[in-house]
């Protein structure tokens, strides 16, 4: 029994990827960069601004019925569990999660563990004993089917984004025939706790990349997300948009 409580740790570390949202590969590209693309200029002035780009990207996660998405994280703490990768589906309504997390556990690798939510209850499978509930708020963590909120979940992440500077447009995609544009900029401590409450860091660095037609397509970020660990970087990469999926809580 004493696996039970390490596993329910990462388990629910690994929410804020489901992240942490955030974050399509099933989007087409145009030769443009997103910052010609005349549909995101809001204010009509000509420009389109990276500001108006991140907002764009955050309509899109906002107004999608899911995503399927991934996180990874090539840092190893020396010390301490933590998470290694998740990947799964987050649907907006009903608000639901379905997917899998790995990472270490009382210092050992642990992969390929169940997590499902769904109704507003959080399910982790633990090895050997099955699945259980867990309270995510006695982990500082997010409840993963939540993410997809346009007010409290990771899309505010993107819009929240200080000191926006737009890089140099690169082709990416499946096929590397999209353009995507890459911008940097500074998140608030504050904001990245709204997500995930005991986040130490007073700042995060964050790089988007985002496809021709204004879809988020991966998100880099680096900070203290765990206390007493140094920043690690996450990278979270959203595959599809407008995903439906069925999720049901475990039998």
């Amino acid at each position: 029994m004493t696996l039970v409580l390490p596993v329910r740790r990462l388990a629910a570390a690994a929410l804020v990827g489901g992240l942490a949202v955030v974050s399509v590969a099933g989007c087409s590209g145009g030769e443009d960069p997103v910052t010609e693309n005349k549909d995101l200029d809001d204010d009509g002035d000509g420009e389109v601004t990276p500001e108006e780009v991140l907002a764009g990207a955050k309509s899109k996660l906002d107004e999608t019925s899911g995503v399927e998405v991934s996180l990874s994280t090539d840092d190893e703490p020396d010390d301490g569990d933590y998470l290694a990768s998740a990947e799964g589906v987050l649907i907006a309504d009903p608000a639901s999660f379905e997917g899998e997390v790995a990472g270490r556990v009382m210092g050992v690798e642990a992969a390929d563990i169940p997590v499902i939510s769904v109704d507003g209850d959080l399910y982790v499978e633990i090895p050997v004993l099955g699945w259980d509930t867990i309270d995510p708020g006695e982990f500082c963590a997010p409840d993963p089917g939540q993410l997809l909120d346009p007010e409290t979940g990771v899309s505010p992440i993107l819009t929240a984004t200080t000191d926006l500077e737009e890089g140099d447009s690169e082709l990416g995609g499946d096929d590397n025939s999209e353009t995507i544009t890459p911008f940097t900029g500074t998140v608030p401590g504050d904001t990245i706790r709204n997500i995930l409450p005991c986040a130490e860091g007073d700042d995060f660095e964050a790089t988007y990349r985002i496809d021709a037609d204004g879809f988020l397509t991966e998100a880099e970020i680096t900070g203290e997300f765990f206390p007493g660990m140094d920043a690690i970087t996450y990278v979270i990469e959203v595959h599809d948009y407008d995903v439906e999926q069925e999720i049901s809580a475990p039998e």
